[in-house]
């Protein structure tokens, strides 16, 4: 069942409980105040015919007749009888009797409202010089037994046309509310592997639907993502296996020709076992990036100046015409805090491949590095002034794998600097890459 129409159900539902119980509550207090209202009408009639009977002898004419009028005008239509001490019907019909336990009660009670199968009926003790009687009046249950149905009858019409009403209303509401939702699923039923750069549309207002669209499209990013990592890896495994695999088999080849002597099957085999450690390298590299967490190397006290040394004396040599100088802005004061205490192995593979990038990236042009003190806080500048990266594809060159348009014929497989943001993410430290196409880059690391 879709949310939609369960949502119609509930509300529909809830609606259908709570007329129910107002219609309950309606229809038990209209009953209530029906029956007072006659059991009040009833003990004023009961009050004046006991008057208009037992108290003839003591008016005189005018106060009689007023009392006559009285009882005329509200005591005709009622069914009532004046009993005697002896339980002797005195006046009014005698076609109904009341037991003498009753009327016993009444005496007792002096007033006493009861029912009978037909007749809602109020008796009163009323004490005269003549003797002592019992009143008793009646009002036909009819008119309020045909308004109670009537009231029924209404209130059940009102409860079928109103849930009627509210259904019809529940499903154009929900439907109204959740065409958003339709909208998005339409869109996701639109995507495929070929278009997952696509983002969802994102409502206008910021609701629960819009937190849960901006965190699809998060995850579709993610998915983007890892779908060109797939690729690029791809070719990347394709064009880096393909090279050493070729000249082992090239070497191999050859080497079965004709008969070689010791020295040039020394030779050949020290150029396959150059080959095999340039496949395990790779094979460490993918390694490394697929799961960076499984180094277990721990955090030591490392002096970052000496650490740059030495990954500069590395990158001369294998750069040999791109110049990479070290400017240290730090004061004797301050020596102290070129002191940090972190995983020296992979501060050291990050720094070093955003180093050779810089070296092979900068067209021959100098390469500084930069120690400098920023409010206090450890900085180191890695600068280039080479090719750039464009602005639209600086944002992805942090993936795997991934090289920006304009490295041409330069040699790489876009994850060196991928694994050296990775480590600096995991270290806890905080980085910038800025970079302008045509003038160079700039890295800037604060420990």
């Amino acid at each position: 069942m879709k949310v939609q129409t369960r949502l119609s159900i509930y509300s529909s539902s809830v609606f259908g409980l709570i007329f129910l119980i107002l219609s309950a509550f309606i229809y038990l207090s209209y009953g209530k105040y029906a029956r007072d209202t006659v059991y009040d009408a009833l003990k004023k009639t009961s009050e004046i015919t006991a008057f208009f009977f037992l108290e003839e002898d003591e008016l005189n004419k005018e106060e009689f007749a007023q009392v006559r009028r009285q009882f005329d005008r509200l005591v005709t239509n009622y069914n009532y009888q004046v009993y005697t001490e002896t339980d002797q019907i005195a006046f009014g019909t005698d076609r109904l009797h009341v037991s003498h336990p009753l009327l016993e009660r009444i005496r007792n009670e002096e007033s006493l409202n009861f029912s009978e199968p037909d007749f809602f009926c109020h008796g009163i003790y009323y004490e005269d010089n003549q003797g002592n009687f019992v009143v008793i009046t009646r009002e036909s249950k009819e008119i309020i037994t045909n308004q109670m149905r009537m009231l029924i009858t209404l209130l059940i019409g009102s409860f079928l046309g109103g849930m009627i009403v509210i259904i019809l209303l529940n499903r154009w509401l929900a439907s109204v509310a959740y065409r958003p939702f339709r909208r998005a699923i339409r869109e996701v039923n639109d995507l495929s592997t070929q278009n997952l750069d696509v983002q969802i549309e994102l409502p206008t207002e910021k609701d629960e639907l819009y937190d849960l669209i901006a965190t699809f499209n998060t995850q579709l990013a993610r998915i983007a993502e890892m779908v060109a990592i797939q690729k690029n890896f791809a070719r990347y495994v394709s064009h880096e296996f393909k090279t050493p695999l070729a000249a082992m088999l090239g070497n191999l080849e050859v080497l079965t020709i004709k008969q070689r002597s010791p020295e040039e099957y020394e030779r050949m085999t020290h150029k396959l076992i150059d080959e095999i450690y340039q496949l395990e390298n790779i094979l460490n590299t993918l390694s490394i990036i697929s799961d960076l967490k499984k180094d277990n190397d721990v955090a030591a006290r490392i002096r970052i100046d000496e650490l740059l040394w030495e990954i500069i004396a590395r990158v001369g040599k294998k750069y040999p015409s791109v110049p990479v100088d070290m400017n240290l802005e730090i004061d004797s004061n301050d020596e102290e805090k070129l002191w940090i205490s972190l995983n020296r192995t992979q501060l050291a593979m990050a720094l070093t491949n955003i180093i050779e990038n810089a070296a092979k990236y900068s067209a021959g042009k100098p390469v500084l590095l930069r120690l400098d003190l920023i409010d206090d806080q450890l900085s180191l500048e890695i600068r280039d002034h080479g090719i750039g990266i464009p602005q639209d594809q600086l944002k992805s060159v942090c993936k795997p794998l991934y090289r920006a348009g304009n490295t041409g014929s330069i040699q790489g497989s876009g994850i060196g600097l991928s694994i050296a943001l990775r480590i600096l993410e995991r270290l806890n430290l905080r980085f910038e890459i800025e970079s302008h196409e045509g003038t160079g880059t700039r890295v800037t690391i604060l420990f």
